[in-house]
């Protein structure tokens, strides 16, 4: 399942269902649900501390609502950047959801995400 071959509706349908999880991973600060997406090599230790760090830091990373806003798809040369407007529980504002999708193996993975 190449991502880029995928219609923005599907790349979009893909992304929604992996954001779910990894939003109700992030806010349980439930490391396996968080990192259920990622390839292998993305879902260390020292990659699960670093995640553990930041949701002790950052309030915004564990109080993400179910609402967003799809803002856009930016295809890049090897994976898809899905775009929302998202809001959080505990902080007063709208921020940045970002998920990179890239195809592995003939499976879609999250290589990277950030909430600004």
């Amino acid at each position: 399942m190449e991502i880029l071959a995928k219609s923005d509706s599907e790349i979009l349908q893909i992304a929604e269902s992996m954001w779910d999880d990894i939003v109700k991973g992030a806010n349980e600060k439930n490391w396996a649900l968080f990192s259920k997406y990622m390839p292998a090599e993305g879902a260390t230790d020292e990659a699960r501390k670093d995640v553990e760090k930041q949701w002790q830091q950052v309030p915004v990373l564990t109080s993400l609502t179910t609402k967003r806003e799809f803002v856009g798809i930016l295809r890049r040369r090897d994976s898809v950047l899905v775009l929302w407007k998202q809001w959080s529980t505990k902080e007063e504002g709208e921020f940045l959801a970002m998920l990179n999708l890239q195809t592995i193996n003939s499976e879609v993975k999250s290589i990277g995400m950030s909430v600004n």
